[in-house]
């Protein structure tokens, strides 16, 4: 397991989204707003819990052209699902998105601390996403069932119906938006892979 944790930090984008977690976080400890703190980390954990589905349905399946580069990698990430050069996104991608994202949090809050509050929840969210990810395509037995359940889903997203299950780390987008019920051979933008998961239970 210890190969498994090396791999997965040691990927620059997980690098970068440590530091940031990290660097936001501690200022958050350093200086609290009271229980508005917790407000703010719970905001920027919802706002990537949201972003999370929104982005992976609609800019990587459903409207390929509004973000073709992202898509190309995503189409690769499908047919490769468990190559490691196209499990994690480009440094750059994420490291634009948060420079965007401080920018519009300063001109919304015009408070720093709330800010960067938010920016904690957001990263930390992210991290939580990430393994998540992680671990449903790499031979990691999840230990959590939540984990095991969450990993069945994301592979059925890959091996049974790609307009199904886009949450990785949540359920919650796909019930609310029908989402959750996927159909056996159906193709959703991108070309359905016949092997490696014939066997997914999708109940």
């Amino acid at each position: 397991m210890a190969r498994y944790y090396r791999e997965f930090f040691s990927n620059p984008m997980i690098a970068f989204m440590v530091g940031l977690g990290c660097v936001t976080l501690i200022l958050t400890a350093i200086f609290p707003q009271g229980w508005m703190t917790l407000v703010y980390l719970l905001l920027g954990m919802g706002v990537y819990a949201v972003f999370e589905y929104l982005v992976h349905r609609f800019l990587l399946h459903e409207f390929p052209k509004l973000a073709p580069a992202m898509y190309r990698g995503h189409v690769e990430h499908h047919k490769h699902p468990n190559e490691l050069e196209h499990l994690f996104s480009p440094l750059r991608y994420d490291a634009a998105a948060y420079g965007v994202y401080f920018v519009v949090l300063w001109a919304i809050a015009r408070d720093w601390r709330t800010v960067v509050a938010i920016v904690a929840g957001t990263s930390l969210f992210q991290l939580y996403y990430q393994w998540m990810h992680y671990i449903a395509h790499r031979p990691i037995t999840p230990v959590t069932p939540w984990c095991k359940w969450m990993r069945k889903k994301h592979l059925l997203h890959h091996f049974m119906d790609e307009g199904a299950w886009y949450g990785v780390s949540h359920p919650v987008l796909d019930y609310m938006l029908q989402t959750h019920k996927p159909e056996s051979k159906k193709k959703a933008g991108l070309p359905l892979r016949p092997n490696g998961g014939a066997d997914v239970d999708p109940h």
